[in-house]
């Protein structure tokens, strides 16, 4: 069946007219270039898929929003989160990273012209809280074993 399938694929070929290139006008161009400012693109690091709809108005509930948001989902995990307010974004990643049933919440901005799918989302900057511990063992030495230990 595979074989098939490639045999079929390795012979379509475009039209002359379907291998046209759109250009598009100078205006169209940067018309919207500050689209991406209210932007955060996010991912659920999670072995299953969840709801969306529930993941969606945890998100919202999460962040306490101000004037409000749209989540929509963009493909290989990944979403996107568009914000009305600054003021919504910036609170969206103060609270960074967040978690929804017990998975990490990654968010990150968006670059003008970035390409969606190459973003890095694979990591993300997090505090651990160490109780009881004597202050004289608090240096850079014992905070890289932590860190190692930890991942």
């Amino acid at each position: 069946m595979d074989e098939t399938i490639a045999g079929l694929r390795g012979r379509l070929r475009l039209t002359d007219e379907e291998d046209q290139r759109l250009v598009l006008p100078g205006g169209l161009w940067h018309a919207d270039s500050d689209s991406h400012r209210l932007c955060l693109i996010g991912r659920l690091l999670s072995s299953r898929v969840p709801h969306f709809e529930a993941f969606s108005t945890s998100v919202q509930g999460m962040i306490n929003l101000v004037k409000g948001m749209e989540l929509r989902q963009i493909g290989g995990g990944c979403f996107l989160l568009r914000f009305n307010h600054i003021i919504d974004q910036n609170r969206a990643l103060e609270g960074c990273p967040r978690s929804f049933e017990k998975n990490i919440v990654i968010l990150n901005g968006i670059r003008e012209n970035e390409n969606l799918q190459l973003v890095d989302l694979d990591w993300c900057d997090f505090h651990v809280h160490v109780h009881e511990f004597p202050l004289s063992m608090m240096n850079l030495g014992v905070a890289t074993l932590l860190g190692n230990r930890i991942g």
